[in-house]
């Protein structure tokens, strides 16, 4: 068994951590000088964060630089591909979505910035409507605006998105982010050598709270049987080549919701699934997918993005009911005779609709892809499945 880098569990970023309001109390009590005065319940299960704190923040701010030492000293050609940054976006709060749009514009090389899509997937709120397109009017040049006329749900968003883009590669960042110093170039030079790599950058921690800026250590993205997604230890013999703890992590899987992709790589394995819906899943998808079919996906440490936690988020039922979905949809499609180990704790999932995936099976056959053995075998070996079901497998 391989050595693994070890990490505080508190500072891996969440992704999903679920509805946790029965926690504030506790979780203010262990803050420090928090002002109170700037929380409003309701916003915060609304958005998922302190509002009020972001609201004094204002529509840009400075980051601490988090990157290692060693990342500092790296250089990067000037002729790199140009980056489509698509940022999509469902009621989200404004000033961490402006946050996100200056931050890219601000800290992107002019010439490698092609442009930024913003993608309004059929929002409610006033203030992301004409105030919005005002606030942007210094930014056209850049700055893309596409509205939705239906709520197509972030999976489909991402993929009108992609489908508007000029740029050689797709960056998909999430509307709550904040980028850091020289976090596109990494990820271009990566694609530049091999238009097969999907990579992602470091995702740094911005508290829901007090939305302070917090480096993230060195990790790698897994899920489980259940398809959750998680943040896990990076291996030692990964830090042992001439890059040091700056090299890249291979990843088994992507977050999601932040990642780099070449355009034609993106359209030539399938896009996203759009026989999904709303949200979830399609990351562990695309992941298995771009392992399984010839391709890689690393996290290079070298870039940098925060990632804001929405850790009070009101769960719309539908989007519990869409990942489910979805997840199915996966489980059918890429897990082979291995589908049995989801339904060990979720049997009834057996009998729940997952619409038609003959498209994503043909799809599977046109790109030769491996089997989901090889996956285990070559890329996560750690996912051990359930005793019984590998004996009932190997019968």
């Amino acid at each position: 068994m391989h050595e693994q880098y070890r990490v505080d569990p508190e500072q891996i970023p969440a992704i999903d951590p679920g509805d946790e309001l029965q926690e504030l109390k506790v979780s203010l009590q262990l803050l420090q000088n928090f002002n109170y005065s700037q929380l409003d319940l309701k916003k915060l299960t609304t958005y998922g964060f302190n509002t009020g704190a972001s609201r004094s923040l204002g529509k840009e701010r400075s980051v601490p630089d988090t990157r290692h030492k060693m990342c500092l000293n790296k250089f990067y050609p000037k002729n790199l591909p140009t980056a489509s940054v698509i940022i999509c976006f469902h009621n989200e709060e404004f000033y961490a979505l402006f946050r996100t749009i200056l931050s890219v514009i601000n800290l992107t090389p002019h010439h490698l910035l092609e442009e930024i899509i913003l993608v309004d997937d059929k929002s409610d709120f006033d203030d992301l409507k004409e105030n919005l397109y005002y606030q942007l009017d210094d930014y056209r040049e850049k700055v893309k605006l596409v509205r939705t006329n239906i709520r197509q749900g972030l999976i489909r968003a991402r993929m009108i998105g992609a489908s508007r883009a000029t740029g050689d590669v797709l960056v998909f960042l999430d509307s709550h982010c904040e980028v850091n110093r020289m976090w596109l170039e990494p990820l271009l030079l990566a694609i530049s050598k091999n238009s097969k790599m999907v990579v992602c950058p470091l995702i740094d921690v911005i508290d829901d709270l007090t939305l302070q800026y917090k480096p993230s250590p060195l990790v790698r993205g897994i899920f489980n049987w259940d398809l959750q997604f998680k943040w896990d230890n990076v291996y030692s013999y990964e830090m042992e080549g001439p890059e040091g703890l700056t090299g890249p992590i291979r990843s088994p899987a992507m977050a999601g919701g932040i990642f780099a992709i070449h355009k034609h790589y993106f359209n030539s394995i399938g896009q996203f699934d759009k026989g999904m819906e709303l949200w979830g899943g399609e990351n562990v998808e695309l992941s298995l997918r771009i392992w399984m079919c010839g391709g890689q996906l690393f996290i290079l440490p070298c870039s940098r993005v925060g990632h804001l936690t929405k850790g009070y988020l009101y769960r719309d039922w539908r989007l519990t009911k869409a990942l489910l979905y979805n997840n199915l949809r996966l489980t059918y499609v890429w897990l082979d005779d291995y589908k049995e180990q989801v339904f060990v704790n979720n049997p009834g999932l057996k009998f729940a609709n997952y619409g038609n995936i003959s498209e994503r099976i043909e799809l599977r056959k046109r790109l030769g892809c491996k089997s989901f053995q090889w996956y285990l075998d070559t890329v996560f070996p750690e996912l051990e499945p359930s005793p019984n079901k590998l004996m009932e497998a190997s019968q």
